[in-house]
């Protein structure tokens, strides 16, 4: 079970870098796996930005959000 759980922190992860890629492309958040990645992933970075604000335009929520998924995984494999 905590390996279930591990292998879902990571997948959410790699949703997080493939949304934050997007960023790279015009128009990219507009297509239909922009839109689905934004409804998946946009509320727990906008959480981050309320937070952490951005630098000279950059959010580092993705950043921010990987490492937080990162130590709660490891968390939860060394409770569980």
């Amino acid at each position: 079970m905590p390996y279930v759980i591990a292998r879902l922190i990571g997948a959410y992860e790699v949703l997080i870098i493939i949304y934050a890629l997007l960023s790279w492309f015009p128009g990219a958040y507009r297509s239909k796996l922009g839109q689905i990645l934004t409804r998946m992933v946009a509320p727990f970075l906008n959480m981050i930005d309320r937070v952490v604000p951005s630098i000279m335009g950059m959010s580092f929520a993705p950043l921010i959000a990987i490492i937080l998924l990162e130590i709660l995984s490891r968390i939860l494999l060394s409770i569980l």
